[in-house]
């Protein structure tokens, strides 16, 4: 009886979870492209399970369709509290930041294209493929946020900020040339499996204490601390619940001072 090469593992409503077992690979493949509360905490516990299981070699997060997540659903966001919205975006961070920490290396697929949330996700893995035709984009300013999931905090020694600030601050859509001048190095149109059966031929010992190597350094406090407090001011605006007529810092002040009193 032949051996199956891929086992589904877990039973999820927002991802579907296969072990790739000539490999020793779990893929993780989100259902839909916007994330939420449902599909953070489904895969915060898969990670929980993986951070456990050091005999899986390499995590694959990937999606189904064309492009990788899309960020957050801002006409599902707009109705949020901005209590719940911190929340949600804190439980973005702590899963963003734990890419650097796990025993696996993690490879993001990012297809034909990702943007918010879902880019800086990618950026904090160890590897990255998509189409070489694929559109990026740092939209969060646009939806009236500020990122938070690592651009000014852990993933900055990794990034161009020179670009960083020009890709941000305009945002622009852009391609795979500003990706690399960013630092976000890529495999564009490389075959997944075959990096993946790269990672399964290392020996397993000196590719985890290769990864600490690389992430030795210890996260910023206080550009964590910083990074949080832009995001709460920018929430507490309540920018994020329109979708132009964004409040003037004028307005914005007199809104502190009212609650100040």
């Amino acid at each position: 009886m032949k051996a199956l090469s891929r086992v589904p593992i877990f039973s999820y409503n927002s991802i579907a979870t296969t072990l790739i077992m000539p490999t020793k690979s779990l893929e993780i493949k989100f259902r839909k492209n916007y994330l939420n509360f449902e599909s953070l905490f489904e895969l915060e516990s898969i990670l929980a399970w993986a951070s456990a299981h050091t005999e899986v070699q390499s995590l694959f997060i990937t999606s189904f369709g064309e492009d990788f997540i899309q960020g957050f659903d801002p006409n599902e966001i707009k109705d949020f509290s901005e209590e719940k919205l911190k929340k949600l975006f804190s439980k973005a961070s702590t899963i963003a930041e734990s890419f650097l920490c796990l025993p696996q290396t993690i490879l993001v697929d990012m297809k034909n294209g990702t943007r918010g949330v879902g880019l800086e996700f990618a950026l904090a893995a160890d590897i990255r493929v998509s189409k070489s035709s694929a559109r990026l984009s740092f939209d969060q300013l646009a939806q009236g946020l500020t990122p938070v999931c690592g651009l000014f905090s852990f993933l900055r020694p990794y990034l161009n900020q020179n670009v960083l600030r020009s890709l941000l601050l305009s945002g622009v859509e852009f391609d795979k040339e500003s990706f690399l001048a960013l630092g976000g190095w890529c495999e564009f149109d490389r075959d997944a499996c075959s990096i993946l059966a790269n990672i399964f031929a290392q020996a397993p010992i000196a590719r985890m204490q290769a990864k600490r190597g690389l992430y030795s350094s210890k996260v910023n406090k206080e550009e964590a601390e910083t990074e949080k407090k832009l995001f709460n001011a920018v929430v507490h605006s309540q920018d994020y619940t329109k979708e132009n007529n964004f409040k003037s810092p004028s307005e914005f002040k007199e809104q502190l001072a009212e609650k100040s009193n």
